[in-house]
């Protein structure tokens, strides 16, 4: 069953745009598939100086991860 942002934004601590994952792939006790095109916008909140470091990416994992949990 795939999940949009509406269906799960409540699970999550972090709202507007600090919310980074767009769906829900699929789950299941094992694992998690998310997915996301947040890092595409111009106003993405984990930019510096105009790039997505490569850092961001632990905060698109963790939110994964409280997601799993969650669900």
């Amino acid at each position: 069953m795939t999940l949009t942002r509406g269906q799960f934004a409540h699970l999550l601590p972090h709202r507007g745009a600090m919310c980074l994952l767009d769906r829900v792939v699929s789950w299941d006790a094992d694992g998690i598939v998310c997915a996301s095109n947040s890092h595409h916008c111009a106003d993405h909140p984990l930019l510096a100086h105009g790039q997505l470091l490569a850092l961001a990416g632990i905060e698109y994992s963790a939110q994964a991860m409280a997601l799993h949990g969650a669900l």
